[in-house]
């Protein structure tokens, strides 16, 4: 076979999907992208309602202090500032970030590129998150030795902090960390591959 009849058949119609084909295709991108964009906003939603609730205890506790309970003084316990703010930024960041990919592929549905492209943004998305969170929760286990000194130095708590605080919570954490480490690894970078390919073969 020469070139010519190579070309031939590449570009023949046995070659090529139908399409319907196409349509089938597409479509079941967007329900990707759509399933993706639902977990991510489900996501938000679970972990925005502790944070708003824990928020109002906390305003609470400084707008009408309960007398059985000894006041918070920042002075002196300064490590709850940080540690209340991560979680926030954390949660704003995702939010920025969610809207941001949803306002650059608004109209994912126009087609085969536009849906992939959209799934490997979304993937993009997905991974710059995972970084992010992952570095919080590293971050915080460097506030928690701070915080329980702090507990300690102001009697709210004694030696009995160690062990939860500075054993079994950072053991939870760095669990945490060592499961986004493989979802990235394992998931989100073999998908981005695939993804990219995809995009590729679909260029306009």
């Amino acid at each position: 076979m020469n070139f010519t009849d190579f070309e031939s058949a590449w570009h023949s119609t046995h070659n090529r999907p139908t399409s319907a084909q196409l349509e089938h295709q597409k479509m079941e991108f967007i329900a990707e992208l759509r399933r993706r964009r639902r977990g991510n906003f489900l996501f938000l939603i679970l972990s925005g309602l502790p944070l708003v609730l824990f928020t109002i205890l906390v305003v609470r506790h400084f707008v009408s202090p309960d007398p059985a309970h000894t006041p918070i003084d920042l002075s002196r316990e300064w490590g709850l500032i940080p540690l209340y703010l991560l979680p926030w930024s954390g949660w704003i960041y995702i939010v920025r970030a969610h809207r941001c990919h949803c306002a650059r592929h608004a109209h994912p549905d126009r087609s085969i590129h536009a849906s992939v492209a959209a799934l490997l943004d979304e993937n993009r998305s997905e991974r710059a998150r995972c970084r992010f969170i992952a570095g919080l929760l590293l971050a915080s286990l460097l506030v928690l030795p701070v915080l329980v000194l702090q507990l300690r130095a102001a009697g709210k708590a004694g030696d009995e902090i160690f062990v939860p605080f500075l054993v079994l919570f950072p053991a939870i954490l760095l669990g945490i960390v060592g499961g986004i480490a493989v979802h990235y690894r394992r998931k989100l970078l073999p998908r981005q591959k695939e993804l990219q390919a995809l995009l590729a073969s679909y260029d306009p």
